[in-house]
């Protein structure tokens, strides 16, 4: 099964974020599928509004591949989530209450064992991502899997994922944002980095995440909600 329907709970993760987003005033959710797809067609079927799109390709493409299947139907401004997450939905408000109209949601450290950290540049901008700390200047903080993105930037990622196709087939979206991000002209191509220090989350990837999901962070978002 997906890892999204792994629970926590009692309450597949996925379906958590599901209703999280309900509270935040989103509308309408579209979730792009894959492997095992019929799991959120069950999911699909208890919240009607949940759209699927099927990335017929999944096995041969990155998440970026999925997300570019998704994006003919977004639209307007987007909140862009991994379905892995357990999050305070606290990051959730703050992005969408965030006045930048591109806004990468950041933490500090988590010593997960799995960090994808971020760089920013001068003016506080997404330059540059790596889980080999050794490959930027500096760090500002850990990405989350949480982003609010336009249309035309989902755009520029979409055309970005297709120009590179062949040199790069299973693109992850986090390339294509930190790409579109550090060579924009102007400051609507930008993608801002919100930072949130001792924010609660963690992406499962693994049993030891989830175990630490379990047992460290869901108590921490239990009690900040």
């Amino acid at each position: 099964m997906p890892k999204g329907f792994l629970e926590i709970d009692g309450i597949p993760i996925v379906e958590s974020s599901v209703k999280k987003l309900f509270s935040a005033g989103i509308e309408e959710i579209i979730i792009g599928t894959g492997h095992c797809s019929e799991w959120y067609e069950r999911l699909a079927e208890k919240y009607h509004c949940i759209k699927l799109v099927k990335n017929e390709r999944y096995a041969d493409t990155g998440s970026m591949g999925t997300l570019a299947c998704c994006i003919p139907h977004v639209w307007s401004d987007a909140l862009i989530l991994e379905s892995d997450l357990i999050y305070d939905n606290i990051g959730l408000a703050v992005l969408i209450n965030d006045s930048r109209k591109n806004v990468i949601l950041a933490s500090g450290k988590t010593c997960s064992g799995d960090e994808v950290y971020l760089e920013a540049d001068t003016e506080g901008f997404l330059a540059a991502h790596s889980k080999d700390i050794t490959k930027l200047s500096s760090v500002y903080g850990e990405l989350v899997g949480i982003t609010k993105l336009t249309r035309p930037v989902l755009d520029m990622m979409s055309s970005y994922c297709t120009d590179q196709l062949v040199s790069q087939p299973k693109m992850e979206y986090e390339t294509a944002m930190s790409c579109v991000s550090s060579t924009a002209s102007g400051i609507d191509g930008k993608i801002a980095i919100r930072k949130i220090d001792g924010y609660a989350w963690r992406e499962i990837d693994d049993e030891t995440h989830l175990q630490m999901a379990v047992s460290q962070v869901y108590p921490l978002i239990k009690e900040s909600e």
